[in-house]
C-alpha cells in the first residue's frame, strides 16, 4: 500500500509539472509560433550578485622573503640610534692578569753594582746571578762578582792622596772576588700605567745570601808586602724587577754586605822586618831572599786585625728568563 500511495504522489507530481510548462492559458489570445514561449527575463532584473573579495596580488610581485626582513630590519630604527658611541674607555678600568710565569724558569741576570759608603775607596764589580725559580715568589740563586777599585794603589792614587791630606792613612783593603749562594723571595708585584699609554709590570723582592769572597791589603807602606785574606760573606738585598717583556726584565737593587775582613798590623810598629814582633817568623832567614819575605808576609797576616766590614752596594742588571716562551696556566 506504501509503494502504491508514492507511485500515486510521483504520477500526479508529473503531470502538474507537464501542465504548468505547457500550452495556452484559456480565455487569452492566440500567440505566434515564434512567441509560443514567453522569452526569459533579462539578467539585469535579477538582484545583483555579491562581489567576490579582491584577489591577492600574483606572487611574483612580492619580493623574497629573506629580502623583505633584511631591508626591514635595516630600515627599521631602534632606541640605541638616539645613544652616542663611546670612543674612549678611560672611566673603566681593566684588571689584566699576570704578566709572566717565572715557576721552573732560570733566569740569568749580568750585573754591575759600586760601593755606597766606603769613604777610602769605592768599588766597581762586574758579576752574574742565575736563579731558578721554585715557583712565583721562591727562588734559589748564586752570584759571583769581580771587583775593580776605583782608586788606584800607587803613590798617584787618591788613597795616598786622602792620606797626605789629612797626615793619617787608615788601613784598607781592596776586594778581589765574592761568591754566594741566594735565596729569594717575592712578596708584592704590581703594575702601574705609563703615560696612560701602557701597563708596566714590577715586581719587588727581598734576598738573603752565604758565601766566600777574596780582599787584599793595600799596604801604608808601599816597602811592605801585601798579602791576600779569603773569609765568608754574607748580603741582605731589596731589589725590584720592571718587565719589559715576558722573558726580560730591569733588575735595580741595594744590598749590604757584611765580612769579617784582615788588616796589616799598621798601629803596632814592632812588626816589622826588624822589628821584635817578626823575629821568631824570620829567625834563621836570609834577608832579601823570597823565603825572607814569605815569611815576612806570614808574620803580618797572622798578626793583623779581624774587622767586620759593612759594604752597602747599588746594583743595576738584566734579568733573562729561560726559556723565553712559557704555558700560561691558570690556579684552577
Amino acid at each position: 500500500m506504501r509503494r502504491l500511495a508514492i507511485s500515486l504522489c510521483m504520477v500526479t507530481a508529473s503531470a502538474l509539472t507537464l501542465s504548468g510548462a505547457g500550452g495556452t492559458a484559456y480565455g487569452q489570445a492566440t500567440q505566434p509560433a515564434a512567441a509560443a514561449q514567453p522569452a526569459s527575463p533579462p539578467a539585469a532584473a535579477e538582484p545583483p550578485a555579491a562581489e567576490p573579495p579582491a584577489a591577492d596580488p600574483p606572487a611574483a610581485a612580492l619580493p623574497p622573503t629573506g629580502e623583505t626582513t633584511a631591508s626591514e630590519v635595516s630600515g627599521a630604527k631602534t632606541p640605541t640610534d638616539d645613544i652616542k658611541v663611546k670612543t674612549r674607555w678611560d672611566d673603566i678600568a681593566v684588571l689584566p692578569r699576570r704578566y709572566t710565569l717565572k715557576a721552573k724558569r732560570l733566569e740569568v741576570s749580568p750585573q754591575y753594582h759600586f760601593t755606597l759608603n766606603n769613604p777610602l775607596i769605592r768599588h766597581h764589580a762586574v758579576g752574574a746571578q742565575i736563579n731558578y725559580f721554585l715557583s712565583e715568589a721562591l727562588w734559589l740563586g748564586v752570584e759571583g762578582q769581580y771587583y775593580v777599585p776605583q782608586q788606584t794603589s800607587d803613590v798617584t792614587g787618591t788613597y795616598f792622596l786622602i792620606g797626605s791630606q789629612d797626615k793619617a792613612l787608615p788601613a784598607v783593603n781592596k776586594l778581589i772576588f765574592s761568591a754566594l749562594l741566594d735565596f729569594g723571595y717575592v712578596p708584592v708585584s704590581g703594575k702601574f700605567a705609563l703615560f696612560n699609554r701602557a701597563i708596566v709590570h714590577w715586581e719587588g723582592y727581598v734576598t738573603l745570601g752565604v758565601g766566600a769572597f777574596m780582599s787584599q791589603v793595600i799596604p801604608v807602606k808601599r816597602s811592605d808586602p801585601a798579602f791576600n785574606t779569603i773569609s765568608a760573606i754574607f748580603d741582605i738585598g731589596v731589589g725590584s724587577r720592571l718587565f719589559l717583556t715576558r722573558w726580560l726584565a730591569l733588575n735595580a737593587f741595594l744590598k749590604l754586605y757584611g765580612y769579617p775582613d784582615k788588616f796589616e798590623p799598621v798601629a803596632n810598629a814592632s812588626f816589622t822586618r826588624s822589628g821584635a814582633g817578626c823575629s821568631s817568623f824570620l829567625a834563621g832567614q836570609t834577608a832579601g831572599t823570597q823565603a825572607f819575605e814569605d815569611s815576612y808576609t806570614q808574620c803580618r797576616k797572622e798578626n793583623g786585625s779581624t774587622t767586620l766590614v759593612m759594604d752597602v752596594q747599588f746594583g743595576l742588571g738584566l734579568s733573562i728568563f729561560l726559556p723565553p716562551k712559557f704555558e700560561y696556566k691558570m690556579a684552577r
